[in-house]
């Protein structure tokens, strides 16, 4: 018979009340005692580093067994002695409170010892690399010292504590030796060769053994990794890894891809060439990812962990952490890439369309994306406003780089001559019988002739890619035409800004080069005066009611075509007045002779500036703006002439005959300026209509050599050659330097007024 059993019948016995106190008192001292030796074999082991399981596991029994022996006393107590010992209730009152104190301390001891137990199956379990059940069994030992601390007497226990420690220790141990494994399973090597390239290896090792023991090996891994929470830290890093070595380089760079497998698991290689660069063929991108994907997914990635309610797997996982990056990359230099810019390669944009199409749904099926997660096909399907905005950036793209070209290279327009007068038609394009205004009266059949004249071959390319862009928007959508007649205007807004800042120091050093840039901006503001007329009933039904126009445009080109030669002919006049001046000849030949080889010089080399700029206009600026601008010029050089020498207070004969003969040289010099080869209408004489002054400048010569008789003659009381060019003030003025003070000096004086 047991010993609970031999308390129940001597408690079944009215008199034995003595017997069952001092049997529960006996049986209170064993439980301290079993109490005991656990708590100090526990110490031992936690907390002074000693080690024996086989007292372990005895004190283990031995506190099960008394935890049973005192559950069995209990139940008895209650269901048959109880009303046996009401009259002797204060009797045993202390032995009871006595035993449950024990018995609470058992149960303590208890958890403890399983506690022990669960770190000791860890151990185990991880030495045989299960390490799902090692993260388990530690969990449960958290579980378990969580209750324990609830209670009032383990907080007095350092057991508790060491046991603490002990599983920290644990589960930093486990962490450790997990992440090893982990860095054997997934490897990286980068290396770089001696061409340049570089190439990336992911290296997935799955063991030798069968696909399902070294899945479930896998799963073991990644469960722990999941119960330690380190799963999503190591998932984040294989993604980061994943967008730099393999998804941008693919996408991006023309990376080349070698997957291999092996007898312990695959090898995926990306070679990336540094000379290559530039957009990848959509299609070639998506069959390339998919072949990283599916290796990812069939050896590592199609494992699945229990999150919660629901089983996950690792791909999503991986989706998770990177599908909105790789979104983002994938349509930017992918898809947006891929996109064409012309209406005649849209056709060829079906092929993505149906490759992002399955890729999608492969990213889908694979778990990478979210069912509802659709963002590649909607982005490939609705390609309208990318398509519009693409051809439009493209088309302001090549027309910016036209501006930018040198413009040395020339061409010559020569205008139409056409055979009969001028034809109106009807918005049809049908001659116009009868019309109202007579224009075919008032205007000339060359009314819209440009005048022949140089320009550079880009300028040709620039408004051939304005037509074309034009002809485009004639045959594309109402929306889309609209933003290519707006890109048109774009462009010539584009050149208003442009061209003057690209050449900014052509303009200011070569003459050409601002004779050139006048010619372009007149020919493309040209065109643009009539080029919304021209297409207008080409365009859309939608866009034919709306104000389609370029006219304005057409003006500010104008306005700066004639500011840029302005400026251009501006300069070229200062530097024609400032040789003039730093010869300093005409200041002093009046009365020192000497001052006729500098002002000669000066001269001569004036002379040489307009001759050179006569070798570059004539055959570059139409006849007219030609001669008008060397009219200007010569214009400012006599001007500085006249000026000085009436100036001058005293002129000797021979400082006069000197100045003849200076003057004679600009005189002989200067009407072949105005001569144009190819051009019969222009004539030496021109000079009398462009050069304002020249009749002044010749009166002056011919005032230098005469008697006051001539000047008199001439004068003609205020009606001859010299008072028409001269006032009264400058030709007393040059008297009174020409000839000394006598009486008849005062006399023709007396008669200039």
């Amino acid at each position: 018979m047991s010993f609970v059993g031999d308390v129940l019948v001597s408690v079944r016995n009215k008199s034995g009340k003595v017997v069952f106190s001092n049997q529960l008192e006996e049986l209170v001292l064993k439980a301290e005692e079993a109490q005991l030796g656990a708590c100090q074999d526990l110490r031992s082991q936690y907390c002074s580093l000693s080690l024996d399981v086989q007292i372990t596991t005895q004190l283990h029994h031995r506190i099960n067994t008394a935890i049973d022996e005192l559950t069995q006393l209990q139940d008895s107590v209650q269901q048959e002695v109880a009303y046996g010992v009401k009259g002797s209730v204060g009797e045993v009152d202390g032995l009871v409170r006595k035993w449950r104190e024990v018995y609470e301390g058992l149960k303590s001891v208890s958890l403890l010892l399983s506690a022990h137990k669960h770190l000791d199956d860890a151990h185990k379990a991880e030495m045989s690399h299960e390490f799902h059940n090692t993260a388990q069994n530690l969990a449960e030992v958290d579980r378990i010292l969580g209750d324990a601390s609830k209670k009032e007497i383990e907080s007095q226990l350092d057991v508790v504590s060491a046991l603490q420690d002990a599983v920290v220790i644990r589960r930093m141990q486990l962490v450790y030796t997990v992440g090893e494994v982990w860095n054997e399973t997934v490897s990286w090597d980068e290396e770089r060769r001696n061409n340049g390239s570089r190439v990336v290896t992911l290296l997935i090792k799955v063991g030798g053994e069968s696909s399902k023991e070294s899945l479930q090996k896998l799963q073991q891994m990644f469960e722990a990794l999941h119960m330690l929470g380190e799963l999503q830290r190591r998932i984040k890093a294989l993604g980061k890894n994943l967008m730099r070595y393999f998804f941008r380089p693919i996408i991006n760079c023309h990376a080349e891809l070698k997957m291999t497998e092996r007898s312990d698991g695959y090898s995926i290689q990306v070679i990336q060439q540094d000379s290559k660069k530039g957009n990848v063929p959509a299609a070639i991108v998506f069959m390339t990812l998919q072949q990283v994907f599916a290796v990812l997914h069939s050896s590592l990635l199609c494992l699945t962990i229990k999150a919660g309610e629901e089983e996950v797997s690792l791909m999503h996982l991986l989706g998770r952490e990177v599908s909105e990056e790789f979104t983002q990359v994938l349509i930017k230099e992918c898809l947006a890439e891929a996109v064409p810019c012309s209406q005649a390669q849209l056709n060829e944009y079906e092929e993505v369309k149906v490759a992002a199409r399955d890729f999608q749904q492969f990213l889908v099926d694979k778990g990478f994306y979210k069912p509802d997660e659709m963002s590649i096909m909607e982005y490939a399907a609705n390609v309208d406003t990318v398509f519009s905005n693409k051809a439009c950036a493209h088309i302001l793209e090549r027309a910016r780089e036209l501006m930018v070209r040198p413009v040395h290279v020339l061409v010559c327009i020569t205008p139409l001559e056409p055979d009969s007068h001028l034809v109106i038609q009807d918005e049809g394009g049908n001659k116009l019988m009868k019309s109202t205004m007579r224009l075919e009266n008032l205007l000339s059949a060359k009314t819209f002739n440009l005048p022949r004249c140089q320009i550079s071959a880009s300028m040709c390319d620039l408004v051939e890619l304005i037509y074309e862009t034009m002809e485009e928007a004639c045959t594309s959508s109402p929306q889309h035409a609209g933003r290519l007649f707006y890109t048109v205007r774009n462009i010539l807004s584009l050149y208003c800004h442009v061209v003057p800042t690209a050449h900014a120091y052509s303009l200011a050093t070569l003459p050409q080069q601002a004779a050139v840039i006048h010619n372009n901006s007149m020919y493309l503001g040209h065109h643009a005066l009539l080029l919304g007329h021209q297409y207008k009933n080409k365009f859309p039904q939608d866009l034919r009611e709306s104000i389609l126009t370029t006219v304005d445009l057409g003006h500010e080109l104008r306005k700066m075509a004639t500011t840029t030669f302005l400026k251009a002919l501006q300069g070229h006049r200062t530097a024609l007045i400032d040789t003039l001046r730093e010869s300093c000849g005409l200041d002093t030949i009046g009365c020192n002779i000497d001052g006729v080889n500098k002002a000669e010089q000066g001269m001569r080399q004036c002379l040489h500036q307009l001759q050179l700029l006569h070798r570059v206009w004539q055959t570059v600026l139409p006849c007219s703006v030609y001669t008008k601008a060397m009219g200007v010029l010569i214009s400012s050089v006599i001007e500085e002439v006249i000026t000085r020498v009436v100036s001058l207070e005293d002129i000797s004969a021979d400082c006069a005959l000197a100045l003849i003969n200076l003057l004679n040289l600009l005189k002989d010099n200067v009407p072949a300026l105005f001569i144009v080869e190819g051009e019969s209408a222009t004539l030496a004489d021109d000079v009398v209509c462009y050069v304002k002054l020249w009749g002044k400048f010749s009166e002056l010569i011919i005032v230098l050599g005469a008697s006051l008789r001539e000047i008199l003659d001439r004068w003609a009381e205020g009606k001859g050659p010299l008072a028409h060019e001269f006032t009264p003030d400058e030709a007393k003025q040059l008297i009174r330097a020409l000839f000394q003070n006598t009486d008849k000096r005062a006399h023709v004086l007396a008669k200039i007024k």
